[in-house]
């Protein structure tokens, strides 16, 4: 197997696997013009190689690509040629950049010969649209943090034993809401604190903005975090907060469930199949008492996942394909 990837990645070795590191995908931009840069050079440099390094007739599972509908469906339709089996696993199965965009992820989605989807919400969602997707687990690389790691987020929350930290990680972008955390966290007690941890995609202004005018104190490390870093931010987090108004699934819950942080999440998509507590998305008063309630919850999550599972429908995708 060969992991077709990005040029900064994390630290992987595992037996059978080669990463060739041929697309250039920074993990830091500055908006638009970052994502043009990256889209130019994925189209000159890195779907050439794809073409002549993948042998005809072989497996090509294409996870994720970008939010962009036009580089998709080119990505798949070129996946396609010299009779390669194509399998297409979406980060989400809407576009965030309006109904063009959209229209040409709904076109991009019937190219592969297979769907795998990590939320049984998206296997829906293709259904109603005509097309079979398959179910896998979302199972994330996730290095175990220490302890030493985890006081140092604790430390830089001001979070004493005494004090329950909410945790907002991940981008932040408006559909996800992190303005209704802000907005019912100048309720809280005394002993509970807002953090928020991750890279600032055109949400953060207006929070930040809404928090002074609250006088909310907001723990915030507004920036790309690393891997390790990111984990054990969530790992010293006692509840993890995603207020999304839409979403198909989520890395942040499937990283807090394998760490066995506590989440509440918003009732969309396939949040409700990961989270601790949900509550009703844009609901400010159900998700203060969500919060409460997770809070109260000294029963931590179950971090199983079912890997047998993830592999028996990757190969089933493959059979059909």
């Amino acid at each position: 197997m060969v992991l077709h990837t990005g040029h900064e990645h994390e630290d992987v070795r595992i037996e059978g696997v080669e990463l060739c590191p041929c697309s250039w995908w920074p993990r830091r931009g500055d908006g638009a013009h970052h994502s043009g840069a990256i889209a130019r050079r994925f189209v000159s440099r890195t779907l050439p190689h794809l073409h002549t390094a993948v042998p005809r007739g072989a497996v090509l599972h294409v996870e994720g690509i970008a939010a962009a509908g036009a580089l998709t469906l080119l990505a798949l339709s070129v996946a396609r040629l010299r009779d390669r089996q194509v399998i297409y696993s979406p980060h989400d199965t809407f576009s965030r950049r309006g109904r063009v965009d959209g229209a040409l992820l709904r076109l991009a989605l019937r190219v592969p010969h297979a769907i795998m989807v990590y939320s049984r919400a998206d296997v829906e969602v293709l259904r109603r649209r005509g097309l079979d997707a398959y179910c896998s687990p979302l199972v994330q690389l996730v290095p175990e943090p220490s302890d030493d790691e985890r006081l140092q987020w604790r430390d830089a929350w001001r979070a004493g034993s005494d004090v329950s930290v909410v945790l907002f990680a991940g981008c932040i972008r408006p559909e996800k809401r992190l303005d209704v955390l802000v907005e019912i966290a100048r309720h809280w007690p005394r002993n509970r604190r807002l953090a928020v941890v991750g890279e600032d995609r055109g949400g953060w202004p207006h929070c930040a903005e809404l928090a002074k005018t609250y006088g909310v104190d907001v723990a915030a490390h507004v920036e790309f975090i690393e891997l390790a870093r990111f984990a054990a931010a969530i790992s010293a987090a006692d509840l993890v907060v995603l207020p999304y108004d839409k979403a198909s699934q989520s890395g942040v819950l499937a990283v807090a469930r394998q760490l066995g942080t506590p989440t509440v999440a918003a009732n969309v998509g396939g949040l409700r199949e990961l989270a601790s507590q949900t509550f009703e998305a844009g609901d400010a008063h159900d998700l203060n008492r969500a919060i409460d309630a997770q809070l109260a919850c000294a029963v931590a999550p179950d971090p199983a996942l079912d890997e047998n599972l993830a592999v028996r429908e990757h190969l089933l995708a493959y059979g059909v394909a």
